[in-house]
């Protein structure tokens, strides 16, 4: 089963937010890790946000 647009972007705000997900299903905890990862990649490489062209 595959996850709804909106459950998707419920865990993608979680992972950014830095809460819990709260949740047993694997196909959402493996969202949700993938974002956190994703996320702490581009923290440790400074690719945040938007790059400045001045």
């Amino acid at each position: 089963m595959s996850l709804s647009s909106h459950r998707q972007h419920k865990i993608y705000l979680a992972a950014t937010m830095g809460y819990g997900l709260g949740s047993d299903d694997p196909e959402e905890l493996a969202l949700y890790e993938m974002i956190k990862k994703e996320i702490e990649t581009d923290s440790k490489n400074r690719h945040i946000g938007i790059p400045r062209t001045d």
